[in-house]
Parts: C-alpha cells; structure tokens; sequence
C-alpha cells in the first residue's frame, strides 16, 4: 500500500516525442510545447526530461527500436514515475513498452497523449456527468491495453499481483469490463436524455440560446461570467472548463433573456472517442441557435487553433450560419490586424472584443441581436 508521501509527491515525468519528418522544426516545438504545458496543468507531474524522435512511428514500439533501448538506459540511472509518449499509442505498443520497462522499475506508467489528456479532466471534473465521461472514455482506451496485458503475463507463468494474471481472471476482467462499459453507457444515455428535454422545454418556450466553444484557454468563460454577471472560476490553465455550465443574459433590444453555454475547451488531436464521450457536454452547443467560436488573438498560432476548432465544429455537424467569430483578449496585443482576420474567416461575422475589460462587448451583444432576428 502507498504512503501518504508516495501519493502526494510529485511525479517525475520523461517526454518522449515522435516528430512528424514531413513538418519543420519550428512545428515540432510547437508540438512539444503544447504537450508540455499540458503536463503543467497536473500540478503533481512535472517534465524532467525530454527524448525526441523524428519519424514515422514503428508498429511495435511506436519509436524504433533503438531509440525504445535508449529509453530503458536512461530509466535505470533516473528515478522516472512516467514515460509519457507525445501521441496516441495502440494497445500492443502501450504493452511492449510497458513490458520492456517493468524489467526496471515495476512501479513505471506509460502514458500517450489521451492518458494524459484525461488525467487532467479529472482534475477539473466537478459533476457525476463528468466524472462518468471520463471513466467511460478511460475505460474505452485502456480496455484492449488491460486485455493484452492479461494474456500475455498469463502465457509467462500466471501467478499473483500484477505480474501475472491467470487466463480465468482475464476472462473475468473482460466481463467486468463490458458490465461497467453499459453501466455507465446506460447512466450518461438517462443524462442525455434529460438534458435533451430540457433543451426541447427551452425551445418549447421560445427561448434562444447561445453557445461558447473555442480552443482552451481562449477565454471563454471570463465572456461567459461577462455575459451572464456569474462567477464562475477563470484560471490561466488548459481545460480549466471542463463541465457545462448554463446562464441567462438580458438583451433589451429583444426584450427578453437569452441562454447562454460555456463548455469544454478544444485541443489540437482531441480523439473522435473523447468527443463521443462527452456528447451529453456538448449538446448544448450541438442545439444551440447560435455559436460563439472564442478565439485568443494574443496566441501566436491563433490561426492552427481556429481551424482545430472549425474541424470539430464540422465533426459536431453545427451548421456554419449559426457561427460568429469572436477575437477575444483585444486587450492583451495590439498587432492584430482586424481587416486581415476578418478576410480570414470570411463568411463568418466577426467581433473584436475583451471579456476582461468589456470593450466590445456591446457590439457581439448587437451582432447577437442581428443573428437572433434571423432564426
């Protein structure tokens, strides 16, 4: 059993990153950057070291072979709790690493970029919704990984722990498994069932609604307490939103309240499951009469999270005529150019505002009105 000290430490984290050979430098530590300020965002993990690879990935280690050995080398001479991996590993690549580590330490994880991914939804899951969507998006991962590794220890002599786990016990996990799967499936399809009446209950009663997205941390929930005068926590964190959160705003020149969402923030490779998972999150922006798509003009790669968000937003099937761009943080940099952005996102009406001091605030709320008139 782990101490108290053991559960509290802060982990010690190696990065392993498998670069793209067909993009340059510059984007590849863009990559890394991104996947670094993720790890941040855990508060009990920090980034020690960093290994790059620049290739395309092997089917049985996921990096080559050498580079998986030069990994093993460095694990037995540094006291790492992590080997996080940049992208998203297959389940047979998860245990052949996983196998290869345990010969020298048989307390080492290996995480790829949805474990991490999901690591820090934990951290900001708030409601039993969202705690049932990460368990059933872990579940979803993990699952052939725990399968693979159950048979294959039990080929090596079975035994007791987590060395070895007979091929009885394999089967057992494996209905334990699909048990759990429709117990939380069934859970979230009553949430999303109630949550579906009462966007019809909304609709029925002639009520607009209006939904924030965006790439995380563009800010979307200081417009949204902006919007709605609630207080709900704003952080300079990744996935600081994680569950979503309804409000009401009073437009005078409608005469009447409008709904407003504030949802989960979007990343760049954000897997197809995950958004699956979190269908009952997003449904609010899935029906919403309108979408504010948030996006930080202070980010230097504004550009690459706007079509990340675009992509989803495709995926998610919300009709472009609901869309209008919103250039949020105006406050926070100077240098935008606003004809070029709108050019940029032409056909979309765009908004320049700051959620932190309220500039422009005035004008969405008059673009809001404009696109209501024509629902």
């Amino acid at each position: 059993m782990e101490s108290m000290k053991d559960i509290t430490k802060v982990k010690q984290m190696l990065l392993v990153h498998l670069g793209n050979p067909r993009i340059g430098k510059s984007e590849m530590e863009k990559d890394i950057t991104e996947l670094w300020n993720l790890v941040q965002t855990l508060d009990d993990a920090e980034v020690v070291d960093i290994i790059v690879q620049k290739g395309d990935a092997f089917q049985a280690t996921y990096i080559g072979p050498g580079k998986a050995e030069e990994i093993g080398e460095y694990l037995k001479v540094h006291a790492i709790d992590i080997v996080l991996f940049s992208g998203t590993l297959k389940p047979n690549q998860k245990f052949n690493l996983t196998k290869m580590y345990w010969d020298i330490n048989t307390k080492i994880q290996i995480w790829d970029r949805i474990d991490l991914i999901l690591a820090i939804f934990s951290k900001h899951a708030h409601t039993t919704e969202a705690n049932l969507q990460i368990e059933l998006a872990r579940m979803r991962h993990m699952g052939p990984s725990i399968y693979g590794m159950g048979m294959v220890l039990s080929r090596q002599g079975g035994g007791v722990g987590t060395r070895g786990i007979g091929e009885t016990n394999t089967e057992l996990m494996k209905r334990h498994w699909k048990r759990e799967m429709k117990r939380i499936t069934d859970t979230l399809d009553k949430i999303i069932h109630n949550r579906q009446t009462q966007i019809d209950h909304r609709k029925d009663m002639g009520l607009q609604t209006i939904s924030l997205v965006g790439y995380t941390n563009a800010g979307k929930t200081t417009l949204f307490n902006d919007l709605t005068h609630k207080h709900h926590l704003v952080e300079n964190a990744l996935f600081a939103t994680l569950d979503s959160t309804v409000g009401e705003v009073f437009i005078p020149a409608l005469g009447k309240k409008v709904v407003v969402s504030d949802t989960i923030g979007f990343i760049k490779e954000l897997p197809p499951d995950l958004l699956e998972t979190f269908k009952s999150t997003l449904l609010e922006s899935i029906h919403a009469d309108i979408v504010l798509h948030i996006v930080d003009v202070s980010d230097i790669d504004m550009y690459e999270k706007m079509d990340v968000v675009e992509d989803i937003l495709d995926q998610l099937s919300i009709p472009p005529e609901k869309i209008l761009m919103v250039f949020n943080k105006i406050d926070a940099s100077k240098s935008f150019d606003k004809k070029k952005l709108a050019a940029h996102v032409s056909p979309y009406p765009s908004i320049f505002l700051s959620s932190k001091t309220h500039e422009g605030v005035d004008t969405l709320i008059d673009a809001i009105v404009s696109k209501i008139k024509q629902v």
